[in-house]
């Protein structure tokens, strides 16, 4: 069992010990909002985002049984209008990989998305080197929706991105 509790400024360090490369910070973050090295400047400005009752951003540390912090995980670019919003920003610590506490912390905030939030699509893009992370949403209950090739440049790479989405009608058939 896992539990999300709100990401705070104590959380900073070890966010920042975990995002260590160039590389799995835009694997992490994608290249708009975040510059390498991770730092606490910009931490702060993304924390500041996600306060507030109309933040389009709500921002979590992965808490498990040990009281131990697993994971950080993201659902933004909330829509209540549109009723959509995105998973993003999504890390689970090496150490606890493997136990399916990433499936479980996918889930909780589908439950908060369809739930507490009522939206009816939530969405996320993924590089597809990462079949991890792809299984892991796959068993969550996400479907691939399509590909965007060579989408992203990073060094002398490029990588594709997966998007995968689950809408609120197949979400509660399968929880």
């Amino acid at each position: 069992m896992i539990e999300l509790l709100p990401f705070t400024e104590q959380d900073f360090p070890r966010l920042m010990q975990w995002i260590n490369s160039p590389e799995l910070l835009v694997q992490w973050a994608g290249t708009l909002l975040f510059t390498y090295p991770l730092d606490e400047r910009q931490l702060k400005a993304y924390l500041h985002s996600s306060r507030g009752n109309h933040t389009q951003s709500r921002v979590f540390k992965v808490v498990n049984e040990q009281a131990e912090i697993v994971g950080h995980i993201e659902l933004g670019a909330i829509n209540r209008q549109n009723g959509s919003a995105s998973i993003c920003r999504v890390f689970l610590d090496p150490n606890h990989r493997g136990k399916g506490i990433c499936v479980e912390m996918v889930r909780k905030l589908l439950q908060l998305g369809f739930g507490e939030l009522g939206l009816r699509r939530i969405d996320l893009r993924v590089y597809g080197f990462n079949t991890a992370a792809i299984g892991c949403y796959e068993h969550a209950g996400l479907v691939r929706e399509g590909l965007l090739r060579q989408a992203q440049r990073v060094g002398d790479q490029t990588w594709d991105t997966v998007i995968m989405a689950i809408l609120r009608a197949e979400w509660e058939e399968i929880s």
